[in-house]
């Protein structure tokens, strides 16, 4: 028998927009009144008054940071891709950065939270750029071998945009365990 561990719940207010992190990939949304949600560009997808639908927001990705820029359009340097590996960003991802638990380099200028929709505007096979402006830092991030050593090792992940339609949409992450 199959159950769903919940993992984190948001409501999405009709006629909005929130963004959260892909940890799963499956979904579950509810509307207490019919209403729809959309993830990032997709088609829009009906729901029912008080019948939960069980939805696919596409894999998680994430990548360590090694370096990042101070600039209008912060360019982050993936960790271990430089020598023939590729990081899984796509153009038109939306992003989060968060810490890693190293808050001495990798400061609030270079931190985007997934709630402020920021995307991918080009990959390289070792770098992403985003729209997310970081010149407010006082120089470029580069991972400090201390930081690497103690894990404390800043990340850049795949978060998705959803679009509710005319009423608020409880969205639900979810692990789908047993079989």
């Amino acid at each position: 028998m199959s159950v769903l561990n919940v993992i984190d719940t948001q409501t999405v207010s009709g006629s909005g927009t929130s963004y959260i992190v892909v940890k799963t990939g499956v979904l579950r949304c509810l509307a207490t009144s019919a209403s729809s949600i959309q993830v990032d560009g997709g088609p829009a997808i009906t729901l029912v008054a008080n019948e939960a639908l069980l939805i696919s927001c596409g894999k998680s990705k994430g990548a360590k940071i090694a370096a990042a820029t101070d600039a209008a359009a912060m360019v982050v340097t993936a960790e271990g891709y430089s020598g023939g590996g590729r990081h899984t960003f796509s153009v038109g991802d939306y992003i989060q950065t968060v810490d890693g638990g190293d808050t001495d380099g990798f400061t609030s200028d270079f931190e985007t939270a997934a709630s402020a929709g920021k995307q991918v505007t080009a990959v390289t096979a070792s770098t992403i750029t985003t729209n997310y402006d970081s010149s407010a830092a006082s120089g470029d991030y580069s991972l400090s071998a201390a930081d690497a050593t103690a894990g404390t090792v800043p990340l850049i992940q795949r978060t998705v945009k959803l679009t509710a339609g005319s009423a608020n949409v409880i969205v639900e992450t979810v692990q789908i365990v047993g079989g």
